[in-house]
């Protein structure tokens, strides 16, 4: 797999709703860094705090997940499959807001996965390399093409 492989291309995702900004490529499959610089421009931004909200993380961190999942759908020939965080577990956020000018590295290491479902561990860094966010996430992707009707057995 290249490392100039788009986001858009392992992320089931379309602009602008892909947060991320980049990758590293994978040194091992169960693990995935990305990065986000943080601007005016990025989606959720509020001018009058500088910066996006820290809740926000839990995206960031779900985006690091599925691109990890992407990479081992490509590595099978296989197109992104649409995924469903289906909790966290000790989310915590040390920042109010992500700042304006700044980049982040988002860690997401898987710890568990089976055909359905996926854990993981996934922290955010700063650019001093100070962890600002923290959680272990759940997923889960349903088998076969994911429909409207299909999600209704979950409703």
């Amino acid at each position: 797999m290249s490392k100039n492989e788009s986001l858009e291309s392992l992320l089931p995702q379309a602009h602008p709703m892909i947060l991320l900004s980049g990758y590293e490529a994978p040194s091992s499959p169960d693990v995935v860094e990305t990065w986000v610089d943080v601007s005016s421009s990025s989606p959720f931004f509020i001018s009058e705090n500088d910066g996006v909200p820290g809740c926000v993380a839990l995206e960031y961190m779900a985006q690091s997940m599925a691109l990890c999942v992407g990479f081992i759908h490509r590595s099978k020939g296989l197109p992104p499959k649409l995924g469903f965080v289906l909790g966290s577990r000790k989310f915590e956020i040390f920042i109010p807001f992500f700042k304006n000018g700044e980049r982040y590295r988002v860690r997401a290491e898987c710890t568990y996965q089976d055909e359905s479902f996926g854990s993981f561990n996934c922290s955010i860094v700063d650019c001093s390399g100070a962890v600002v966010a923290t959680a272990q996430m759940t997923a889960f992707q349903p088998e076969g093409e994911v429909t409207v009707e299909s999600l209704e057995a979950f409703a």
